[in-house]
């Protein structure tokens, strides 16, 4: 989003969070849309892919509500990963991601205590799911054995 629709969006959340008090319905936007002029959780090309992919038609629809757009807006992990020891870590990182930045998700592995492990892989948010879903699934595997 564009740094000058940063105010309308938060008017937008300020007025979404009165609505259950006057008896309304939480408002609802699209999770991914390409039209500049619609509003829209998500618009990266990978984004748009992954969410509007024929397997998803019959199963999904493109809404979500505002305050869950709001919570994903203000979701910050990576704050947390120095408090999580001793409880041990992996990190799947796609080295391409435009959703989750990589360069933030490779900071808060190097905030981390120990025990932590990492794993990279290349592509963009939703490689793990799908170009890449072997490597993030045996490494998780892998993990879950040595730590459970």
């Amino acid at each position: 989003m564009s740094p000058d629709a940063t105010a309308a969006l938060e008017a937008a959340f300020a007025e979404d969070a009165r609505q259950p008090f006057r008896g309304r319905a939480p408002r609802k936007t699209r999770v991914v849309s390409s039209d500049a002029e619609e509003a829209a959780a998500y618009r990266s090309p990978d984004a748009m892919s992954f969410y509007t992919q024929a397997s998803a038609e019959d199963s999904w629809e493109n809404e979500v509500t505002l305050r869950s757009t709001r919570a994903a807006r203000s979701y910050e992990p990576g704050i947390w990963a120095p408090r999580v020891s001793p409880t041990p870590l992996l990190f799947l990182v796609a080295l391409q991601d435009t959703v989750t930045v990589t360069d933030l998700a490779l900071r808060a592995y190097e905030n981390a205590l120990e025990p932590k492990s990492l794993v990279t892989m290349p592509g963009g948010h939703f490689s793990p799911y799908e170009t890449e879903f072997q490597t993030a699934c045996s490494s998780a595997l892998t993990w879950f054995k040595h730590h459970l």
